[in-house]
């Protein structure tokens, strides 16, 4: 159960500040209707994590299903002393470090040779599906994204979920920190490594796309 400073704390925060501690602690109390509401509100959230982080799309479901199993779970011994988010994304941490996990996820999005042309400069874009070029752009586009994700989920742990978390959940570096217990300047170098490996893996993609007589 909660511990009484941990309730007091509940109480000074307002109640639309975090909808999420605010559901699971009416959640806490006996209203499963708070329940369904996170699972509305973070299900494709949680989803999309594990996309990005390399599930294909029915792993990534299957694993947001787990998340919500945990989250239940953990009904009674919530203790809403950080963020919400914070609180879920250690959850998602706790799964992606799990060796079961990723072995579900690394059948997902393998590398293949590039067809088309991007001249954006490569990095890491935001994985949406909008379409927002013509349908030759969204070739090269799609197979760039196709790449991203497969670097991003050869990852070592924790760098992919520091990378996801600050780069796709838009999560400061103190946020980062409190996830994965770590030190500001311990995620700094986390993110820097992070974002060394995924450019060491793009550099194949960057070869190809220099005309011959320049390589």
């Amino acid at each position: 159960m909660r511990s009484a400073e941990a309730t007091q704390q509940a109480k000074r925060v307002a109640p639309d500040a975090d909808p999420g501690r605010a559901w699971m602690l009416d959640y806490q109390r006996g209203d499963d209707a708070a329940f369904r509401r996170i699972v509305v509100h973070f299900g494709e959230r949680i989803a999309a994590f594990f996309r990005r982080a390399g599930a294909d799309s029915t792993t990534a479901e299957d694993l947001a299903q787990e998340a919500f199993l945990r989250i239940a779970r953990a009904r009674d011994r919530y203790e809403p002393t950080a963020k919400f988010t914070t609180w879920l994304h250690r959850i998602l941490h706790r799964m992606a470090m799990n060796e079961g996990t990723r072995n579900r996820w690394r059948r997902a999005l393998p590398f293949r040779a590039s067809r088309g042309r991007d001249d954006r400069e490569p990095g890491l874009p935001e994985l949406s599906d909008e379409p927002r070029f013509d349908p030759a752009e969204a070739v090269s586009l799609a197979e760039l994204k196709e790449r991203v994700r497969a670097a991003v989920a050869d990852l070592p742990e924790p760098q992919r979920t520091a990378l996801l978390l600050h780069r796709f959940e838009g999560c400061s570096y103190e946020q980062v920190g409190a996830t994965l217990d770590l030190s500001l300047p311990a995620v700094k170098s986390l993110l820097f490594r992070a974002r060394e490996n995924v450019k060491q893996r793009l550099l194949p993609l960057l070869r190809e796309e220099v005309p011959d007589g320049l390589q």
